[in-house]
């Protein structure tokens, strides 16, 4: 009995243990590419790894950010959708590292406000994107804002504007053999088909439907193409195509299209049964539309996202079905909801701002065209014997400036030099660099500022006793040397006052024992000496950013750094940094020449 009982305990321990293990390498779940794989499929999952990842710091909370919003945006949550893009967006807009991924949260926003029915904002955020996208050559990115622009002005009832918009967009996309590309250019098909028949435009919306066919046919031969993607996008086709087939009195074909439709699986999900409602209640099967207006419903309700565009179509749609049933008390209570839902979302207000920056992209897009046109004149009109005046003068200036920058260059490289000698001849390297006064450079050094304090107690001479210069001079070299080898200067913080404490000295007599022994104030002393430190850093690290330097010499900013260096040296950081390296540069070189020579 003991021998089992053993054993189960074993097996137990083991049991325990290989859990452990498989907890510890779950590290994979973690990861952007795992999360991004599985949000459409399983959002509330993606949303709790999402979290997890925030807290373990597993990639940049820019990137969580982003795929929350996905996530949620796949939940039709879309509140809290545009929270966590405009989250991304605020992110990438303070680092401004990633252009590319701030255009792409700029394209989440202008779709998101334009869901939410917010156009002003849609409008805003698509209008500031076209330019970056267009800039950083993103035809993706370009084509959505296009699209959303377009959709922007179709609810806005300015329809010529919006198939405008809509061409545009197909054009731009049509031919391409990128599969994210054309995976695009199908959705926007069968956008369009949506509003164009909603239009009544019938055979405008059947040749896209066909172009939509015919570019399904290409994606089924891509195997990089997503699980169930070419799946809901026939569910949609075949729906549409079933809705005009009927309203054209092709009623066989319109059935057999319709049975396509739910032999998909797409067509039994509350997207998917959405599909269908113009062809059902074309057909007037109003219990169906009844029935799958439902579930969507439910959705979005379970979501608190009642107040958009979506809403009030199914609402319209349901209302559709009840009078068509006869059941109008029904019809008239949707009613008074799409009522109150309406004037919460298309406030007048809103409108006009919408409507105001529509106006203002017009008239700039017309404003470019006359400009382009009036400089294409003007080059025409520009005679041979102008051109040649004006490559003769680029060319004078061009050489000019290589002339300048070649002088300049020289003169750095003679400082750094000069510099370089200085601190070797030194032993501690810490006294002020007067560099500038030893080498001809053109170069107006302003004086260092002294307080309206320092120069009242410069001038109150009523306690100075005899000898006090002398005594100034001893305690000045103890404070040196204090400031020197225990590198006080490094602090920013450091202040007259704490200098003071140290050799016990009230302020009037400090400053002018600091007058008296350096010919500068507190100010001047300490900046020469965090100089003298920044010029060693540089030689001694000369991969060193400037911000590093100014932060390791004890400056506030780099600016500062730029403005004192440039005062004492007569040149700026950089510059003495690549004067250094020309330096190296041409010291190697030489000791190759004599190494070839000594071979030789």
């Amino acid at each position: 009995m003991r021998f089992w009982v053993c054993i189960f305990v074993l097996l137990f321990v083991h049991n325990q243990f290989s859990r452990a293990d498989k907890i510890i390498n779950n590290d994979s779940l973690y990861t952007e590419k795992y999360i991004r794989d599985i949000y459409i499929s399983n959002p509330k999952r993606a949303l709790q790894l999402l979290d997890e990842a925030e807290t373990r710091k597993a990639f940049p909370l820019r990137l969580i950010n982003e795929l929350r919003s996905l996530s949620y945006r796949n939940m039709y949550m879309n509140k809290l959708a545009f929270m966590y893009a405009r989250k991304s967006y605020l992110l990438d807009s303070i680092s401004q590292r990633e252009p590319k991924h701030m255009l792409k949260m700029t394209v989440y926003l202008a779709e998101l406000s334009s869901i939410m029915s917010k156009y002003n904002e849609s409008m805003h955020y698509a209008l500031s994107g076209i330019m970056q996208a267009q800039k950083l050559k993103d035809r993706e990115a370009e084509a959505r804002l296009l699209f959303c622009i377009g959709e922007n002005n179709w609810r806005l009832s300015l329809k010529d504007e919006a198939y405008n918009y809509f061409g545009r967009t197909i054009e731009l996309l049509r031919g391409s053999k990128d599969m994210r590309e054309m995976m695009l250019l199908s959705y926007y098909y069968g956008a369009e088909m949506g509003f164009l028949m909603t239009d009544s435009r019938i055979d405008e919306a059947l040749a896209l439907a066909y172009e939509r066919e015919k570019l399904l046919k290409k994606l089924e031969k891509v195997p990089e193409v997503p699980e169930g993607y070419i799946d809901g996008q026939y569910s949609y086709l075949y729906a549409n195509l079933a809705y005009i087939s009927y309203l054209e009195k092709k009623y066989a074909q319109a059935e057999g299209y319709y049975q396509k439709y739910l032999a998909i699986k797409e067509s039994h999900t509350p997207d998917g049964k959405m599909y269908s409602i113009p062809y059902l209640i074309l057909s007037k099967q109003y219990e169906t539309v009844i029935d799958n207006c439902k579930d969507f419903k439910e959705l979005l309700r379970t979501q608190r996202d009642t107040l958009n565009a979506q809403y009030l179509t199914i609402l319209n749609k349901e209302v559709q079905a009840y009078l068509g049933l006869n059941r109008y008390k029904e019809a008239a209570e949707i009613r008074e909801t799409i009522i109150a839902i309406t004037d919460s979302i298309n406030s007048t207000d809103r409108k006009n701002a919408a409507l105001e920056l529509n106006a203002m992209y017009g008239a700039s897009e017309k404003e470019e065209y006359i400009a382009e046109q009036a400089s294409q004149l003007k080059i025409r009109n520009v005679s041979l014997c102008f051109l040649a005046c004006i490559v003769v003068l680029t060319l004078f200036i061009l050489w000019r400036l290589w002339r300048f920058n070649h002088i300049i260059e020289y003169k750095n490289r003679m400082l750094a030099k000069l510099i370089n000698e200085k601190f070797a001849n030194k032993k501690d390297g810490n006294q002020l660099l007067e560099v500038y006064e030893e080498q001809e450079v053109s170069s107006e050094l302003e004086p260092e500022l002294i307080s309206p304090e320092e120069q009242d107690e410069l001038l109150d001479e009523t306690d100075k006793e005899s000898g006090e210069e002398e005594e100034n001079k001893k305690i000045f070299q103890e404070l040196n040397h204090t400031v020197v080898q225990k590198q006080l200067y490094l602090s920013p913080e450091l202040s007259r006052e704490d200098l003071a404490q140290i050799v016990h000295l009230n302020n009037a007599r400090f400053a002018r024992m600091i007058r008296e022994c350096t010919g500068t104030n507190f100010n001047g002393y300490i900046n020469g000496l965090r100089i003298n430190y920044a010029i060693k850093l540089m030689k001694k690290y000369p991969n060193y950013t400037i911000r590093a330097i100014a932060d390791e010499s004890g400056f506030n900013s780099a600016p500062i750094l730029y403005n004192l260096f440039k005062k004492k040296t007569g040149m700026t950081p950089y510059e003495f940094k690549k004067a250094q390296d020309a330096l190296r540069n041409e010291i190697v070189l030489l000791n190759k020449f004599r190494l070839t020579r000594f071979i030789y």
